[in-house]
């Protein structure tokens, strides 16, 4: 489970990111990837150099970068959400097609491009191979949203139909079922509004909205990927005036936090605590990488202009799990 979320401030200024919804860690970390570093591409067997710094959140596999989200030096950037029930890759390398493992999609689309357009010129000629990582890690299965600085967004999807790009029109992205199913089903939640609603009559019974809120009566509550993806379309749609990064950057968190998961209200199909175990939100102009996670709300920040892009290194940073507070006296 797990949302991303795409956002323009009033000065047109792009912040992406999600929600990691999980029941255990994964060994993550903030991870800044320079240009130059190699890696094995675990389906042809080649190496391969980055050519981009990138910055975001996953974890090193055997020398190998797996990124659940990042993005590059440009502003493009990527997440990868779970699609359990409807990804499907091949079982073989396909002949006169680019081979990817689904863990490497995101270096794919950050290493050789740079806006939304540029990535949909080069899916065309893309397979995903179900290839492991290595013997002890499954491969997952994903799908993703992908933004572009210029606020441009589409959703990628392989399911055994096709391999399907779909426009994002609502900069917004859960789990299943598919990206065009959840679009659809937005119709049905199209009375939804901030403003109060007006008295009416039935009969000779005057009615009115019970409280502040009455406007956004019918609107999921609960933790499913269908009622996650119409709440966190709702409060998009509806963003307040954003005139400053600080003030983009709270809105981002607080919009992840409608539609997080407290740990012990959600449990798995084996028996395990869902929650939020981070959420994320990337700066695309400035490339900056906030975060926070369940065991410390504060917010944290990486920046790429911090950090040597051309040593062909990774630099791992901490992971801030525990709380920390501000005493103010």
């Amino acid at each position: 489970m797990c949302t991303a979320l795409s956002i323009k401030t009033n000065n047109h200024k792009c912040f992406f990111g999600r929600n990691m919804d999980l029941a255990y860690f994964f060994n993550q970390s903030p991870i800044c990837i320079s240009r130059g570093y190699e890696y094995q591409d675990k389906v042809t067997g080649k190496t391969v150099q980055t050519q981009k710094a990138l910055l975001g959140m996953g974890t090193i596999i055997d020398h190998h970068p797996a990124m659940a989200e990042a993005m590059n030096e440009n502003g493009l950037a990527c997440a990868g959400l779970n699609f359990a029930r409807y990804a499907h890759y091949e079982p073989q390398p396909v002949d006169g097609k680019t081979n990817i493992a689904p863990y490497d999609f995101i270096l794919w689309v950050l290493l050789n491009h740079d806006t939304v357009d540029e990535v949909i010129q080069g899916i065309a000629n893309i397979e995903l191979v179900d290839v492991p990582i290595n013997s002890k890690t499954s491969v997952p299965t994903l799908h993703w949203m992908i933004s572009d600085k210029y606020g441009k967004s589409i959703v990628i999807e392989k399911t055994k139909e096709k391999l399907a790009v779909y426009p994002n029109p609502v900069g917004v992205m859960t789990n299943d079922p598919t990206f065009d199913w959840h679009l659809i089903n937005l119709n049905e939640y199209m009375n939804l509004t901030p403003h109060h609603p007006d008295s009416v009559s039935w009969g000779e019974k005057e009615l009115k909205g019970l409280g502040i809120g009455a406007g956004t009566l019918g609107m999921p509550g609960d933790f499913a990927s269908v009622s996650r993806f119409v709440r966190i379309a709702y409060v998009r749609t509806h963003l307040p005036e954003m005139k400053d990064d600080a003030t983009a950057v709270a809105q981002f968190f607080h919009m992840l936090d409608y539609v997080a998961m407290v740990k012990g209200s959600v449990m798995t199909e084996d028996g395990m605590e869902d929650m939020t175990l981070y959420a994320s939100c990337m700066d695309q102009e400035k490339g900056i990488y906030y975060y926070k996670t369940y065991g410390n709300n504060r917010i944290n920040a990486v920046k790429l202009s911090s950090e040597n892009l051309d040593n062909g290194n990774i630099k791992v940073f901490d992971y801030l799990a525990t709380q920390d507070i501000n005493y103010q006296n």
